[in-house]
């Protein structure tokens, strides 16, 4: 059979501009679906709309609501129903008590989390934020025994880990802190709040040094860590580098300019300042220093009127 070479080129026309169509098409279904889903809140209540009953979908859902939106009255109704649809839903109840510790409601949280132990006895999630809800209370032998449990369960899960070295730090138990956070810093070396801590507990062992290099550490891996920037200064000022401790203080002060302790220790440290040109008769030096002393513990009292440190020393200085 002879094919016209004109009508051949025709249905190839044909067929390409088919084949066009339909991938323009898809490519516009999925611009659409993208930019309906722009979020998980958006997706998931997509996914609602089109399946009520599925209980993951709510599970999902509410999740969003919680970590996206924070809307934690819509996340509680969402949990429910997933658990509505599905009794056994334990990280539902997990969810649920997510939601209940962030509105401080912790005995309920504590409540959901033990029932998701019910029904997943290995749940190193549940066993982590019942710990987490008793560190809250401040019951540490309590909280040390769960976050235990959860790494027993995941040997890797770091958040329990650095919350068990918090643990220990809080029970004075110095060395098993060190250690924790020295797991976390195996996986994850740039956990400035790791290297944070570890300064710490070294400064509360005396480790002066090491306290030193932890937050120095710290600082470079984060450079606007106002804490770490305070703590280091503290240390300083307590091994005569004042001038140091103020660069500190000072430097902080511009990343949290509203921080009392960090503006206390200022003020500590512009009094400690004077009294080396004291030393030196430079008054004009020491006067101007004791005036800086005195409006930053103005200040402290401003953002805490019950500072009665703060306040003795402020009317010390005002009386000489």
């Amino acid at each position: 059979m002879n094919v016209n070479p004109r009508t051949s080129i025709t249905y190839k026309y044909i067929e390409i501009i088919l084949i066009f169509g339909i991938v323009l098409i898809y490519s516009w279904s999925t611009y659409q679906r993208n930019f309906v889903w722009k979020d998980d809140v958006n997706l998931w209540s997509d996914v609602v709309r089109k399946s009520p009953e599925k209980f993951r979908a709510h599970n999902n859902l509410a999740d969003a609501y919680f970590r996206e939106k924070k809307e934690y009255n819509v996340a509680t109704a969402e949990f429910k129903e997933s658990l509505r649809i599905n009794p056994r839903a334990e990280k539902s109840h997990i969810g649920l008590g997510n939601v209940y510790r962030e509105k401080k409601l912790l005995d309920e949280a504590i409540a959901e989390y033990k029932e998701a132990l019910k029904l997943q006895p290995n749940s190193p999630e549940a066993f982590y934020s019942i710990g987490a809800i008793y560190a809250k209370k401040e019951l540490w032998d309590m909280a040390i025994s769960y976050y235990e449990n959860a790494l027993r369960l995941r040997p890797g899960f770091l958040q329990a880990s650095y919350a068990l070295g918090n643990a220990y730090e809080q029970k004075g138990l110095l060395d098993q802190a060190i250690y924790q956070y020295q797991i976390v810093l195996k996986t994850d070396p740039d956990s400035a709040e790791a290297y944070y801590n570890m300064g710490i507990v070294y400064d509360k062992q005396g480790f002066l040094n090491k306290a030193i290099a932890s937050y120095q550490q710290a600082l470079s891996i984060r450079p606007k860590y106002p804490q770490a920037r305070s703590n280091l200064g503290i240390i300083y000022g307590r091994t005569g580098r004042v001038n140091e401790a103020i660069n500190l203080f000072q430097s902080a002060l511009t990343i949290n300019p509203e921080d009392p302790i960090t503006l206390f220790n200022l003020a500590v440290a512009y009094e400690e300042s004077a009294k080396n040109y004291e030393l030196r008769a430079k008054r004009y030096e020491q006067e101007d220093l004791i005036n800086k002393a005195i409006a930053t513990y103005q200040k402290v009292l401003k953002i805490e009127p019950e500072n009665e440190d703060a306040r003795h020393r402020l009317n010390r200085l005002i009386k000489k």
